[in-house]
């Protein structure tokens, strides 16, 4: 009888202890799982950088004869963006020169012409649709370009103005360094050549396939 007396004062005295312990006891809960911000990336800001390129053009001149050429190019190029949600707009200038060379017949004499490209440049406003961490982009605006035309031993020399559209895509290379592919067509207006007793009216478009690297400031 001692031995269930002693058992139960026992249990008596462990209720209120394991009653202590329970209202002390603190159940830790998991901490909520909280999703890292994805990085934006803001192209909006001062730019600079280089391309290279390979350009097509076709040549027209007086009579209605055409000639064709290619050539690498290569330049600079500078702008600056705004940035409002994904939608980004701004102002690019670019200079660059040229190996291009075309060839072909003149009409009125049939002694070989040729034209040579080279300088160029434009001012073109762009606009752009960012998909972190790329940008599709679309541009246009006025461009000039120099040709020198030959004719036998004379050549002569002329600046065209034109138009200049495009588009293409830019990636983050890092947090200042972005790079680009795009596509360009140019018109120019025709211009009179002197090549000694023959004038000649020439006129020409280009496509133009670029690669570019940038530093954002």
């Amino acid at each position: 009888m001692k031995v269930f007396r002693t058992l139960a004062l026992s249990g008596l005295m462990l209720t209120p202890m394991a009653n202590a312990i329970a209202a002390d006891a603190v159940v830790a809960e998991p901490a909520p799982l909280i999703a890292p911000e994805a990085s934006v990336y803001t192209w909006s800001g001062p730019y600079a950088g280089g391309f290279v390129g390979y350009n097509f053009a076709n040549m027209d001149q007086t009579g209605g004869a055409k000639f064709d050429g290619e050539g690498v190019v290569g330049g600079v190029y500078a702008g600056y963006s705004l940035q409002t949600g994904s939608l980004v707009y701004g102002a690019e200038a670019d200079v660059g020169a040229s190996d291009l060379s075309a060839g072909g017949f003149n009409v009125a004499t049939g002694v070989p012409i040729s034209a040579d490209s080279t300088a160029f440049g434009s001012l073109r406003a762009t606009i752009g649709v960012a998909y972190d961490p790329i940008m599709l982009f679309a541009t246009g605006g006025v461009a000039v370009a120099n040709k020198e035309l030959s004719l036998g031993n004379v050549s002569d020399d002329q600046t065209h103005v034109g138009y200049t559209v495009g588009a293409g895509v830019q990636a983050k290379v890092t947090d200042n360094v972005t790079s680009r592919v795009e596509y360009r067509y140019s018109d120019f207006e025709a211009k009179d050549y002197d090549l000694g007793n023959v004038t000649v009216s020439s006129g020409f478009d280009e496509h133009s396939i670029r690669a570019g690297l940038a530093l954002k400031f």
